[in-house]
């Protein structure tokens, strides 16, 4: 098999150390930024993995006549034409799954974040005002026992936060396309509208994929919906925020602040809106890295190296999503 990964994080190295079984095959890498490259010489390609934050469209499609499987190596798809991969016979797969747990952790890190300020807080220790800083907290600051943190989406990754947050005592609310009421009494956690989400949520935590229907689904009319002392999450996916609205709502202190992991465009460049210096201290931002924990890779590579060999055996693929 010609197998080619079309991305930025995996390099030959960690591939081959991870699943040394594919050097069976003959292995070619191309990052993001080699398009050109990939045109002229991936013609052959018969399995594509592709890094979650790439673009996969009809002309690299139509450029590999024996391709066999797109493969996303994380669980985001959005940049592979689905549709036309789909017309032209050919599986596209994802990693379901594999993240929920490393994702979870960084949701619920930028949740306490923000309900104690944790940037602003390093910035005062850096300039020699950490007592102020106490001072000003003192008897302010919420504990995570204290909110309802609203989790719009309710996949594996929104059930896991639910987990984390019910165990350190937070109430817990979702709004999703469909109504899990099975999973309800088990996760301890309560199904509303979105707008009640909205109104009564202390933390608004996104958990859902983006699409057409998603992008921006954070705009004006859902910050002005949001409690002003509320906190937004985004653990999934840039595209979800309208970063002119978030910038236009923390500025006029429509909500409190933000965590974020995810931003669109990426990478986040100094022009854009969300780093305006006055925003410093109303957001806490880490940079993309919630999925990629040690156990993560580990759970990627082997679910690559299993459709490898459904592929080569005929057996069905595992996170088929055409």
């Amino acid at each position: 098999m010609n197998i080619t990964f079309f991305s930025s994080v995996s390099a030959k190295e960690k591939v081959f150390k991870s699943i040394p079984e594919i050097k069976e095959h003959n292995v070619r890498f191309f990052k993001l930024n080699e398009r050109e490259k990939l045109l002229s010489n991936g013609k052959d390609t018969d399995l594509l993995f592709i890094d979650a934050m790439g673009t996969f469209d009809k002309a690299l499609i139509d450029s590999m006549p024996n391709l066999k499987l797109i493969m996303s190596e994380g669980v985001g798809y959005q940049g592979v034409d689905v549709e036309y991969a789909t017309q032209k016979g050919i599986p596209v797969c994802n990693n379901k799954g594999v993240n929920d747990t490393g994702v979870s952790e960084v949701a619920l890190f930028l949740m306490l974040g923000c309900l104690r300020n944790f940037s602003k807080g390093v910035d005062e220790i850096y300039n020699d005002r950490q007592i102020e800083f106490k001072k000003a907290s003192f008897g302010v600051r919420k504990e995570l026992g204290e909110c309802t943190v609203g989790l719009i989406g309710f996949g594996d990754i929104a059930r896991k936060t639910a987990e984390f947050c019910n165990a350190l005592g937070a109430n817990v609310i979702y709004t999703n396309r469909t109504r899990y009421k099975e999973l309800e009494e088990k996760l301890n956690v309560q199904y509303v509208s979105l707008d009640e989400l909205l109104s009564k949520s202390d933390i608004v935590s996104l958990h859902i994929a983006v699409t057409p229907d998603t992008i921006n689904t954070v705009d004006d009319k859902f910050l002005s919906k949001m409690k002003n002392d509320a906190f937004l999450i985004n653990t999934s996916r840039g595209d979800l925020v309208d970063n002119i609205a978030l910038k236009n709502a923390l500025l006029n202190g429509e909500i409190a602040g933000a965590g974020l992991d995810v931003y669109t465009p990426e990478p986040l460049e100094k022009d854009n809106p969300l780093l305006d210096i006055r925003l410093k201290d109303k957001l806490i931002l880490t940079p993309h890295i919630a999925g990629i924990t040690h156990l993560t890779v580990e759970r990627i590579y082997k679910n690559i190296l299993e459709n490898t060999q459904n592929i080569t055996q005929g057996k069905d693929l595992k996170n088929k999503v055409n």
